[in-house]
């Protein structure tokens, strides 16, 4: 990946606010509620998200099943999958 755009992707996703979040989902034709993308951010605050880190991925995947609900997991992976080619 270009390490510009990798750099750009990576700094949305550590400051990404609810708001973003809640619009994205709308995007990718999911809903989240308020409180949902406040316990996602706090997932993906507790950590510096490198979306090339697969390891890293699945961490922060289980945490969203666990703390959220499996469907949002399931389509925030999806999210996610469309970097899968720059890895």
């Amino acid at each position: 990946m270009n390490p510009f755009i990798l750099q750009m992707v990576n700094h949305k996703l550590n400051t990404i606010k609810k708001d973003e979040l809640i619009q994205l989902a709308k995007q990718y034709q999911f809903k989240i509620t308020e409180n949902q993308a406040q316990k996602i951010i706090a997932i993906l605050r507790s950590e510096t998200i490198d979306v090339t880190n697969l390891a890293q991925r699945e961490r922060i995947l289980t945490k969203i099943k666990q703390q959220v609900d499996a469907n949002t997991e399931k389509k925030m992976n999806e999210m996610l999958k469309q970097y899968d080619q720059y890895l």
